[in-house]
């Protein structure tokens, strides 16, 4: 019977025993299967002939004058090479044979061999055995290459995103900033290292300040990649405001203009927006909601007010258009915006009850952002699912 692994001379199988009519035997069965056998009568030469070789087979007595072969099998299993070990023993030897199968032997077989069958049939086995562990090893050396290459890839991105990171907060705004009587103060809580939420508000004038808040689809890299658009906007609006033209853009034209950017760049992204400017000279409010939600909530006058929008998102649909509204404003006035993400960590089951429990907080008299943090339990979020983003606008007393 040929072994399917044996072609010609592919396979060294190394024989340790005594000289004997068995040793002749079972070298003279393995030549004939086509099995390089290279023979020898004692420990030390057969331990250098392996360390040498590393054949894929070592046939060993379990013990004889001159051969140790525990010690021998000791040697090769607590080594790195996939060689297997078949053992040979007396039917009087069973305790040495109990340790060898512990110490890792692959078969053992009990003299005397008269049977070839049985011979060729342990290293056949002994043989797959040996193939399978050298593919395992092959598998887990590439596996460990790959690991090695992931971990490279994803201490790139760490350092990619991180760049971004430092890029996208030296494009945030103040957190909180006075204009004359208006105070903007906002809050970002990213749900990844990057955020897909994004603010702003800048100054257009005396007692004049522009302003938005920005929820991009999905999250991370990509998410925020797009707050770079929402970034050079702003500062084309800040640019086109001066003293020959002292009415800013409308914030319609400025979501027109936004989307008409943003879709030819095929990022697969678009945002809910809620921009406008506040003129405290001239007590208005004038904004523009593209999908925004929940609504901002404006309190003036001894009232609350849900400023409701009915825009679409920005960079999802060809030609659409969009409504500026306008709101009087009291002598004092506070304006809180929202992003979605709020609403994802409130505990309330409806959205109707979540819009309802915000309006009431607001209409309580919550309307910093730190006491907005601590009614909505956001202080000591470990994970959050969306980005979330507060700010408010205010007018009080000096």
């Amino acid at each position: 019977m040929k072994s399917p692994q044996a072609s010609g001379t592919d396979i060294t199988i190394l024989l340790i025993d005594q000289l004997s009519d068995l040793q002749a035997h079972i070298s003279s069965c393995l030549r004939d299967e086509g099995y390089h056998v290279h023979v020898e009568c004692e420990s030390e030469p057969g331990l250098r002939f392996w360390s040498e070789h590393h054949p894929q087979v070592v046939i060993c007595d379990v013990a004889s004058p001159d051969i140790d072969g525990l010690s021998i099998l000791s040697e090769i299993t607590n080594s790195d090479y996939s060689t297997q070990v078949i053992m040979i023993s007396d039917a009087g030897e069973m305790d040495d044979v109990v340790k060898a199968l512990r110490l890792g032997a692959t078969d053992f077989l009990l003299k005397p061999i008269s049977d070839h069958e049985v011979l060729l049939h342990a290293v056949k086995r002994a043989l797959d055995d040996h193939e399978m562990q050298v593919q395992n090893q092959h598998y887990r050396a590439q596996l460990e290459q790959k690991n090695r290459e992931l971990n490279d890839s994803l201490r790139l991105l760490k350092e990619d995103q991180e760049a971004a990171r430092v890029v996208q907060l030296k494009m945030l705004p103040e957190t909180k900033k006075r204009y004359g009587r208006l105070q903007v103060e906002y809050q970002i809580i990213p749900s990844l290292y990057l955020s897909g939420d994004f603010v702003d508000h800048f100054s257009l004038g005396p007692n004049r300040i522009g302003f938005y808040l920005a929820d991009v689809s999905g999250h991370g890299a990509s998410s925020a990649f797009v707050t770079v658009l929402l970034k050079t906007m702003a500062i084309r609006v800040k640019q086109h405001y001066n003293t020959d033209q002292p009415e800013p853009l409308r914030p319609a034209e400025i979501l027109k203009q936004a989307n008409e950017e943003l879709l030819p760049l095929g990022l697969g992204k678009h945002l809910a927006v809620f921009c406008g400017y506040i003129d405290y000279t001239a007590r208005k409010l004038v904004y523009c909601s593209a999908a925004h939600f929940p609504p901002p909530i404006l309190v003036t006058n001894n009232s609350a007010l849900a400023l409701e929008g009915k825009g679409l998102p920005v960079g999802l649909f060809d030609d659409v258009s969009y409504e500026n509204q306008e709101v009087s404003l009291g002598d004092e006035f506070d304006l809180v915006v929202f992003s979605d993400g709020v609403l994802e960590v409130m505990p309330q089951q409806s959205v109707a009850e979540k819009e309802q429990y915000l309006m009431e907080i607001v209409s309580k008299g919550i309307h910093n952002i730190g006491q907005l943090l601590d009614h909505l339990d956001l202080r000591d979020k470990d994970a959050i699912p969306d980005d979330i983003a507060l700010m408010t606008v205010s007018c009080s007393p000096r």
